[in-house]
């Protein structure tokens, strides 16, 4: 369990990296879009990432959930939180380090 729910995570931390970096550069790689169509193109990236992410993240443990294991489901949930948190403050050290 552990195990799945890192590597879940990892993916879902190296897509939000893409994303970010893909946003960073965005300027770049599209021009000067400034036009109607680029907070449309924003928003439906946000709710993409939304839905991918989720799914990632909390997929294992809805399905354990709906296959009646919820006390499997609820651990995955939380290991899955932890790794992003772990994530999460390995960004921020990397962010302390770089500066």
């Amino acid at each position: 369990m552990l195990l799945k729910t890192f590597w879940s995570t990892s993916g879902a931390a190296i897509y939000i990296f893409t994303v970010s970096q893909i946003m960073k550069n965005g300027e770049k790689l599209f021009g000067g879009a400034d036009n109607m169509f680029t907070p449309f193109a924003i928003l439906l990236l946000f709710s993409l990432s939304a839905a991918i992410v989720g799914g990632l993240v909390f997929g294992q443990s809805v399905i354990l959930f709906f296959e009646n294991k919820k006390g499997e489901g609820v651990k995955a949930a939380i290991y899955s939180i932890g790794w992003l948190g772990i994530y999460t403050l390995l960004g921020f050290f990397i962010l302390f380090i770089v500066k």
